[in-house]
């Protein structure tokens, strides 16, 4: 009879962890989708992938499943368990690779730096600095970003806290600039025997634009600017480089990352947006003639990351909507393809997903097409992570048809058919550096670029 309560506990239990419509397609905490239900075939029952996947899919998508990780966190930190360590302290060094000997035309001095502002993003003036042409040859004298002092925080190891945002560590690694560098050649060289330019935009990611070298290199983080101009100095001449780095830099007291997420605003990414028309030759669309959206409330991958308890500030996500008849067609993993707005109204979402408002989030291929421009406009392909998500909506203004491939989701067709197929004139390379430098992203740019 004791035993009575526990049997029908654990049988109601068991009943809702098998309600298939309770459980959850996606984690906002992680930003991914969770697995999905396999697909039953007598090959994969014989095998056992069947029951693998099964089993995959019945951990991953447990009914309620964020809010048993953030009990499951909660309770280690009633329990005095937390991987926090202040920087004065911090032994883990070793672990970043060290600062390479790289050629440092974009090293900032050392100097005075100013306050990160609140989070109150107007509409900005005319840049009064030149837009520098690329790869940069001369060094940026005006550094901004963040007073940093002692009160630094390593939390779980690689995300770093300072004051009331968050950055991750960046190191160098010589193997995968060296590797990236030759896929882009190949690449560049192929598209260039199809009539079609490459573009290579490299994205610094926050550590290494609002945070002065001085501090970076205590904190053992690599030089971005240097490593930007290191891979941008092994690419042959067929490749475009649109370096945004100093770019960036000259409005690092803008609120162009975030404090709470590993992405760049979508301010940020029109500066980026500035610098690739400089370097295309198109004119750039005004900001002030996108419409402005604002989403209050927004908690990024750090934020989920770190101890919650921390002192980051929320966010607030703006986004800018393009002038225009501009639609979008989104296509799914299972290749479904339906209409979507460019940018989604995420005022009612959930604090961890209001990114999701940049084209819909990552997705195998995204369409935008602008039907205010001639059918014989240019058409582009964008190849992506989730950095170019809030870039990609500003080349609409451009082009009459925007292709985005996201290359970690994207299977169908190899980048040199693709071109033929749809009449591409320009291929788009938009990825963050530490994302560029990465084995995993290198294997799957080396099958989408391969005959």
């Amino acid at each position: 009879m004791l035993a009575a309560p526990f049997l029908v506990m654990l049988t109601a239990l068991t009943a809702v962890a098998f309600a298939i419509p309770l459980r959850p397609a996606f984690s906002v905490s992680e930003k991914r989708s969770l697995a999905e239900f396999p697909a039953f075939s007598t090959d994969t029952l014989i095998s056992g992938e069947y029951f693998d996947g099964m089993t995959l899919w019945f951990s991953d998508t447990f009914p309620g499943r964020e809010s048993w990780i953030k009990a499951a966190g909660f309770l280690a930190d009633l329990r005095g368990i937390r991987d926090v360590t202040i920087y004065g302290s911090f032994t883990g060094a070793d672990d970043i690779p060290p600062k390479p000997e790289l050629k440092p035309v974009n090293a900032a001095p050392a100097a005075p730096f100013a306050t990160r502002p609140p989070v109150v993003e107007e509409t900005p003036p005319p840049d009064p600095d030149p837009v520098e042409t690329s790869p940069p040859t001369e060094s940026v004298e005006h550094w901004g970003g963040l007073v940093v002092d002692d009160d630094a925080e390593v939390i779980f190891g690689q995300v770093l806290q300072i004051g009331d945002s968050a950055f991750s560590y960046f190191g160098f690694s010589q193997y995968g600039s060296d590797r990236r560098i030759r896929l882009v050649n190949d690449l560049a060289e192929v598209m260039t025997q199809r009539g079609v330019t490459v573009y290579d935009i490299l994205i610094p990611t926050s550590v290494g634009v609002l945070v002065s070298s001085e501090y970076t290199e205590k904190l053992k983080c690599s030089d971005q600017g240097a490593t930007v101009d290191y891979i941008y100095s092994g690419e042959s001449d067929n490749v475009k480089k649109v370096n945004v780095f100093n770019k960036l830099i000259r409005h690092n007291d803008e609120y162009i990352y975030f404090r709470t997420d590993h992405h760049w605003t979508a301010l940020g990414a029109y500066y980026a947006y500035e610098q690739f028309c400089l370097t295309a030759g198109f004119e750039p669309v005004p900001l002030e003639r996108y419409e402005k959206l604002e989403f209050p409330g927004f908690l990024g991958s750090f934020y989920w990351m770190c101890n919650q308890n921390s002192r980051l500030r929320e966010d607030t996500l703006y986004a800018y909507d393009p002038p225009g008849n501009i639609e979008m067609k989104v296509t799914h993993t299972e290749g479904n393809t339906f209409p979507w707005p460019v940018l989604t109204d995420m005022s009612h979402s959930g604090p961890g997903g209001k990114y999701m408002t940049f084209i819909a989030g990552d997705n195998p291929l995204t369409t935008l097409t602008n039907n205010d421009l001639p059918d014989d406009a240019p058409n582009c392909a964008v190849i992506k992570e989730s950095f170019g998500n809030p870039f990609a909506p500003y080349l609409t203004q451009h082009y009459k048809n925007v292709y985005v491939i996201d290359y970690r989701k994207y299977s169908k067709m190899k980048l040199r058919y693709f071109v033929d197929h749809y009449e591409i004139s320009d291929v788009l390379l938009v990825e963050n550096l530490a994302m560029a430098q990465g084995d995993g992203t290198l294997d799957l740019l080396e099958w989408l670029f391969s005959a």
